[in-house]
């Protein structure tokens, strides 16, 4: 079946929008009047018998084509096993109005399908089924019920997907309209956001205190608690329509409570986050009214993020425009006086050698070191900025072709220290070319310098590839599709495993200029490049037993 909308049965109000819109599904095949109103009553019956049910059904409008023509369908899901000797008076209603009804009840739930025929072929076609589709999709809703339900839809996806920082996601959701909480499967409040701690007036450990049950009005609480209880013991989203007590009036206001619950990667249960959202006005026949005021604190709302997201805009284009200057002095101003010093001091070894006694050499000595230290100090800085503001462009890079000119690049380095390189098979992927040698560059180097010299130095680089789940099982990622996985391991000093995060900070260095050189910014570019191509980083290694960099970069 090709769906083109779809409802969840919460309630007797949403009879009415199943029976509407499967009259408008009537309407766009061609069907007559009374064929539309003959299908939808049939769809409302068997909609009633969810509600019946007290299931958390679903029904999807749909349609579907085989060796026979068009049909229009409805399809109703529920995890739940229906009663369906109970309910064969509605099945009955239903099967009479219809083409085609069957019915299936297994251990994963309910399943009744509803078919129709499409009397007129011409009036279906796929692409009028996609224009369906988007009517579906952009049509205006049916009643302030409808605008609600579809606005806290909306809300709930909006939270099952907020991933940000605590202080972001508690700004979030002060700023909503709602209260909003996390509770845990043992019933212990982990979150409320200042409309519920002020709608309660209560802090969070006082509402632990006297249970989070208090909540309600003192008529409800039977039925909270019970279905509470349905939903941790079924693991499905705890949904209801209750009144929630109000502090200031001890008033019980109406609320749309609904929560899902989160699950870890081993699907076992967290918490569930939710909110209950004030349909007092709409319990009251006063919907419309204020249906209008929510939809103007939304629009402001909106126009106020607007602005703020212009703002941020406005300053990180400044940043960056900002760093640009920098490494443009960078890259000529700070670097002239260098090449003069290295010059001048070049000049007295050179030319006044004889005169200079060996301390005075010593100190031209370390003041070329120091001199040579600061130009390739600038070099790494200004290659860092780089790689923060210019934008990359991506084409195709065959991975052992840029391996195989890096290690030309090296072959000095590599031939002195009489290197072992093995390099695998390696895919090609979308990437910049000049950013991945850089940090292949960078990998390879440190390899060779970070092997003790009385060691031949050992890297073998290979690469397996990653499908989505196998990428959603690495603990420490948050990726998704397909990816590359590309480890270069050696021989070297290693370094100890609690240093993995520090080591790709800029300046950062476990060991001292004496014992190896460098500047501590080429793991930083390393991590950047990566970053730019969408992909993560990290390393495995002990003391004394070489080290191991897995890079993650999408195919």
């Amino acid at each position: 079946m090709q769906e083109l909308t779809k409802l969840n049965l919460d309630n007797e109000m949403d009879l009415i929008l199943v029976h509407k819109r499967s009259m408008k599904l009537g309407e766009l095949a061609g069907m007559s009047l009374a064929s539309q109103t003959t299908f939808a009553t049939a769809v409302s019956e068997v909609a009633r018998l969810a509600l019946a049910e007290r299931g958390r059904g679903s029904l999807a409008l749909g349609v579907n084509a085989d060796e026979q023509g068009w049909h229009i369908m409805a399809c109703l899901q529920d995890r739940r096993r229906y009663q369906t000797e109970a309910a064969d008076t509605a099945l009955n209603n239903a099967r009479r109005l219809v083409d085609e009804l069957t019915i299936s009840v297994t251990d994963q739930g309910t399943d009744i399908r509803l078919s129709c025929p499409v009397s007129d072929l011409q009036t279906v076609s796929m692409a009028r089924v996609e224009s369906w589709k988007r009517l579906f999709n952009r049509e205006p809703p049916a009643s302030p019920y409808d605008d609600i339900k579809r606005k806290n839809s909306q809300l709930q996806e909006l939270a099952e997907r907020l991933q940000i920082s605590d202080q972001q996601y508690r700004q979030m959701t002060n700023s909503l309209p709602l209260l909003i909480f996390s509770l845990t499967p043992e019933g212990r409040l982990i979150y409320a956001n200042q409309g519920l701690t002020i709608f309660s007036g209560k802090t969070l450990p006082e509402l632990n205190a006297v249970g989070w049950l208090s909540l309600f009005h003192e008529d409800d609480q039977t039925a909270v608690r019970m279905a509470w209880a349905d939903s941790v013991a079924t693991g499905l989203p705890f949904r209801g329509e209750w009144r929630v007590r109000h502090a200031a009036t001890g008033e019980g206001m109406w609320h749309m409570v609904s929560a899902s619950p989160q699950r870890d990667a081993a699907q076992q249960l967290l918490h569930w986050n939710g909110f209950m959202a004030d349909i007092h006005a709409q319990k009251v026949i006063e919907q419309t009214l204020r249906d209008n005021e929510e939809l103007r604190q939304s629009q402001s709302q909106l126009e106020n993020s607007r602005q703020r997201l212009e703002g941020d805009i406005s300053e990180l284009s400044r940043s960056n425009t900002e760093l640009a200057q920098f490494a443009y002095v960078a890259s000529h101003d700070l670097q002239e006086p260098l090449r003069k010093i290295q010059a001048f001091s070049t000049m007295l070894t050179e030319q006044y050698a004889p005169v200079l006694d060996p301390t005075a050499q010593d100190i031209i000595r370390r003041m070329q070191g120091a001199t040579g230290r600061m130009q390739e100090l600038i070099r790494g800085l200004l290659a860092y900025s780089r790689l923060n503001t210019e934008t990359p462009s991506f084409r195709p890079v065959g991975l052992n072709q840029l391996v195989t000119e890096v290690l030309s690049d090296l072959e000095t380095a590599i031939q002195d220290r009489q290197a072992d390189i093995q390099v695998g098979p390696l895919p090609t992927i979308q990437g910049n070319n000049l950013q991945l040698r850089q940090m292949f560059q960078n990998l390879l180097s440190n390899a060779l310098k970070f092997t003790p010299s009385e060691r031949v130095p050992l890297v073998h680089i290979s690469a397996l590839v990653l499908n989505d789940p196998q990428v959603q099982g690495l603990s420490y990622s948050s990726l998704l599709g397909n990816y590359v996985e590309i480890s270069i391991r050696d021989n070297g000093i290693g370094f100890d495993q609690k240093h993995t995060d520090r080591i790709f900070n800029l300046f950062q260095r476990l060991h001292g200029r004496n014992e190896y050189a460098g500047t501590g910014i080429g793991l930083a570019v390393c991590k950047k490049v990566v970053d730019n191509h969408g992909g993560y980083l990290t390393a495995r290694s002990q003391p004394g037993q070489g080290a191991t960099f897995i890079i993650y970069l999408p195919l």
